[in-house]
């Protein structure tokens, strides 16, 4: 590593006195005068040409280099400015160590971000692309010791940073994507009921790893999506809003490890991942939310107005031994034909992965990860998580105007048993070195709930539900009556190959399609799910339900594009119009005839009307997605619209010629009734989503 122009000015302490016991008041307000401080300031700032990150050496088709390109640390607007501050003191009872290091505005590059392997060195001149952090902030910890995991959580832990986070796929002007005005918060507190008081957790290290731990916690993370077409270099100046997010509030028996490990490759029987493991990374979270923790959704300029999903409950009422979201996520790297164990969709384990046998051999759908020979990519993969939690109020406000309003709604999305395999390449679109690829398996299902409804003794199928409070639900509920209606015992299959994100690029076959945020594939994507659609009381599903049908969907794709981009939309209000910046939309799927739809009834799942072998094109065009306040409607309710022309068979024209008829095959059970055709149509649809 390389570094130039580093100004140290090491302020040491005048005598041992100043090395004074403090109590916990003193250690939260460190100064100069109580140990040691360090001062950085440097006017040209730090560079690094490369750094890497080595993982399995001399191991046949694992060992990997991670490369970090033209890395940089300068200043933002002056020179680059920091403080380390170091103290010792006790809590009266066990000695403490004091850290706080606080950075002036500075900016944090990375040229190139890419690895290397045996299998494919041609990716060492690639690229997933360029990131700028501007950023400020502070951090400290106080704890007994560097590392301390005594059970007594002595550990005192608060960060808090503002920026902007940039990223781009070419060098100085090419477009970019912020998360601009970034805030992100985090410290140990005492929690929400006593108004998130300083408090304490543990930050140590075992023989499992890093362990980062607190009965209490308060996070506030917050970002507005931007974009720009035609920027500078990492450009902040004339971004255009899309959309305004946030995570905020408390979570209770928050715990993470960083522990070592990554892929643990194919096996001949059963599976344990935690086991045989190649070196990697593994991150192990567990958390339950507390009672003023809100995710937020709204407009990123003009009146901000925004929606809070909030009030969050357990699915079938607390449960200690049951966070409301767990998950496992594994970092490492795969190469020339080599994976993990893969996926099952299907099988009845609630934990664990079986083996391909045992997957079929039960009923499920084996899903194989691997990437191809003499290729390889960065692996990221979910292993057993869940999320047993949901938002049980919505808050929608207008900072603007100061208007608000509380409603008793609840969207619900749980996921009972998710597992994920995403393979990531370094690789553009159209042979491009630089850009991003990526291959992806995603299971989320409710395990057993399938089978059990399918099956041909009345005895199982009434039992099916018995694991409600843990399985997958897509539900809107009336929360001050408790009852929910949508997709209860769901399973969900995602996958799809070859699938490029892009920034800001237009597609040389589809002229005529906006450019923005592009996802697109030329291979596959695959949609599939399967359920009950019913309706139900929250506190009891199991029994008692409203059974409408049991209904699986498949929507296979060859080819799709959908893009995200700013738009403006104006609206009529009491007060006027007002224009608002929006998320537009374009997209179109060609579709695969393996694609189909089944209704069956829940007493007798073999009588089912279905809709199959269905092809051609379907698309959508002039896409915007509208939030308005209760004061911008003329009945007082907000609102929230999704408006677009939806474009059928061979209307779906994007500058490439007209596209398929959509056809398919309509029929009852193992009767055909014929053929249903859309030759073409061009609707204007328009959704509107209101709670009175």
């Amino acid at each position: 590593m390389a570094s130039r122009g580093i100004g140290l000015l090491l302020l040491l302490p005048v005598c041992a006195q100043a090395l004074t016991p403090l109590d916990d008041s003193s250690l939260s307000s460190i100064n100069g005068q109580d140990g040691l401080t360090v001062d950085l300031e440097s006017a040209v700032g730090i560079s690094a040409e490369n750094l890497a990150w080595q993982t399995d050496q001399g191991i046949q088709d694992q060992e990997a280099l991670t490369h970090f390109r033209d890395v940089s640390w300068q200043g933002d607007g002056g020179p680059l400015q920091s403080r380390f501050t170091l103290d010792v003191g006790s809590n009266g009872a066990v000695p403490m160590l004091a850290m706080t290091y606080a950075w002036q505005p500075g900016v944090y590059r990375i040229g190139g971000f890419t690895l290397e392997t045996p299998s494919n060195q041609d990716y060492q001149s690639h690229s997933l692309g360029e990131m700028a952090l501007y950023s400020s902030g502070t951090i400290s910890l106080v704890n007994a010791g560097i590392f301390n995991t005594d059970a007594n959580g002595y550990a005192q832990f608060d960060f808090d940073m503002t920026g902007d986070l940039i990223i781009r796929q070419g060098g100085a002007g090419t477009a970019e994507l912020s998360f601009g005005n970034m805030a992100f918060a985090n410290r140990f507190t005492s929690g929400a009921a006593t108004g998130h008081q300083p408090g304490t957790g543990i930050v140590g290290v075992n023989s499992d790893g890093i362990l980062i731990q607190a009965d209490h916690t308060f996070t506030d993370f917050r970002f507005d999506l931007m974009y720009k077409e035609n920027p500078v270099d990492f450009d902040r100046d004339g971004r255009s809003p899309m959309i305004h997010a946030g995570w905020t509030g408390g979570l209770t028996d928050a715990r993470m490890k960083i522990m070592s490990g990554g892929v643990s490759y194919h096996q001949a029987s059963g599976w344990d991942y935690l086991s045989s493991r190649s070196q990697g990374l593994l991150f192990r979270a567990a958390w339950d939310y507390d009672t003023d923790f809100g995710l937020v959704l709204g407009h990123a300029d003009g009146d901000r107005t925004r929606l809070t999903l909030s009030d969050w409950k357990q699915m079938g009422g607390e449960n200690p031994a049951d966070p409301m979201l767990a998950m496992d996520v594994i970092l490492d790297v795969l190469q020339n034909n080599v994976g993990p164990a893969g996926l099952c969709m299907g099988y009845g384990l609630a934990a664990g992965q079986p083996s391909q046998s045992q997957c079929t051999a039960n009923g499920g759908e084996f899903i194989d990860t691997r990437v191809p020979v003499d290729d390889s990519a960065f692996a990221l993969m979910l292993r057993n998580s869940h999320l047993h939690g949901y938002s049980s109020k919505m808050r929608v406000e207008n900072p603007a105007t100061s208007w608000s309003k509380d409603y008793n709604f609840g969207l619900i999305l749980t996921l009972g048993k998710l597992d994920a395999d995403m393979l990531i390449y370094p690789r553009g679109a159209f042979d491009s070195q630089d850009g991003l690829k990526m291959d992806i398996n995603l299971v989320a299902q409710s395990p057993g709930y399938w089978a059990a409804a399918n099956s041909a003794v009345p005895a199982e199928r009434v039992a099916a539900a018995s694991d409600w409070a843990t399985n997958s639900h897509l539900l809107f509920a009336d929360t001050s009556s408790n009852i929910g209606v949508g997709i209860l015992h769901n399973d969900v299959l995602w996958q799809t190959r070859d699938m490029f994100i892009r920034i800001g690029e237009q597609d040389p076959v589809f002229s005529d399609m906006q450019t923005g945020i592009m996802l697109s594939s030329d291979t596959l994507a695959r949609y599939y799910l399967r359920g009950l659609f019913g309706a139900g009381n929250l506190n009891e599903l199991s029994s008692g339900t409203a059974n409408v049908a049991l209904w699986q969907f498949n929507l296979a794709a060859s080819r799709y594009r959908f893009v995200m981009f700013p738009s403006a939309q104006t609206v009529v209000t009491p007060t006027g119009n007002q224009t608002l910046s929006t998320i537009g939309f374009e997209g179109f799927f060609d579709i695969d005839p393996s694609s189909y739809l089944t209704l069956a009834e829940v007493s007798a799942p073999g009588s089912s009307f279905n809709l199959y072998n269905v092809s051609g094109s379907l698309g959508w065009k002039e896409g915007n997605v509208v939030m308005k306040s209760g004061d911008q409607n003329s009945d007082g309710s907000a609102s929230i619209s999704i408006e677009n022309q939806l474009l059928i068979g061979e209307s779906v024209n994007f500058g490439n010629g007209a596209g398929d008829p959509l056809i398919g095959n309509l029929g009852f059970g193992n009767q055909n009734y014929g053929r249903i055709a859309f030759p073409g149509g061009i609707w204007h649809s328009e959704i509107v989503a209101k709670v009175p």
